[in-house]
């Protein structure tokens, strides 16, 4: 411990006298009235708090957006636990995580894409029963129920977190468009008929 307190980087959390009242603590000497209620003020706080500290030290490196990582990393793997997680294509990312404009109380949003058309019920229950396990600042969207610009949106703008061997994202990405542009020409259509 002693040893420690001599490298500069010590410095940057304890001041010289602190420094000196730790090792004359640590040594057994006598500290006077000033020293003993600095080391219960200032000393010991900054001790605990780094004890806090210590038990999150993967994140003492800083890395930019390690935390969101992190939430989406959990957010996944729960997901995958779940009894529908054979019925997924894909797990995919998007929104303000992924055009770079989130900010300290954006969402994280998440979407699942199933491979087969289940029913309304039961992706609304998987959707909550998924929620409730994970971090409060996560969102789930489920493709299958979403609105078609809304899945056109989403499959041009992504990040594929999980897929399964079948899921090809180009064939999703052109499958969603093809549907987009046929659904718009038939509003287009509809209401030409209803003008005339």
């Amino acid at each position: 411990m002693l040893n420690i307190l001599k490298k500069p980087e010590i410095r940057k959390i304890f001041g010289k006298k602190e420094l000196g009242i730790i090792r004359k603590q640590l040594n057994g000497l006598n500290l006077t009235q000033s020293e003993k209620n600095r080391l219960s003020r200032d000393i010991r706080p900054k001790f605990k708090a780094i004890n806090l500290l210590s038990q999150q030290k993967e994140y003492f490196e800083l890395k930019k957006n390690r935390l969101n990582k992190a939430i989406i990393n959990e957010s996944v793997n729960i997901i995958m636990k779940d009894t529908l997680s054979q019925e997924i294509s894909a797990i995919l990312l998007f929104g303000s995580q992924i055009d770079k404009t989130h900010t300290l109380r954006s969402d994280i949003d998440i979407c699942i894409v199933f491979k087969k058309q289940l029913s309304k019920k039961e992706l609304k229950l998987f959707r909550k029963r998924v929620l409730g396990k994970l971090n409060s600042r996560v969102d789930i969207q489920i493709f299958n129920l979403l609105p078609l610009n809304i899945k056109k949106t989403l499959s041009d703008k992504n990040k594929i977190l999980f897929k399964n061997k079948q899921f090809k994202q180009d064939i999703f990405i052109s499958t969603t468009w093809k549907k987009y542009f046929e659904h718009k020409s038939h509003i287009k259509n509809y209401f030409n008929e209803a003008k005339k």
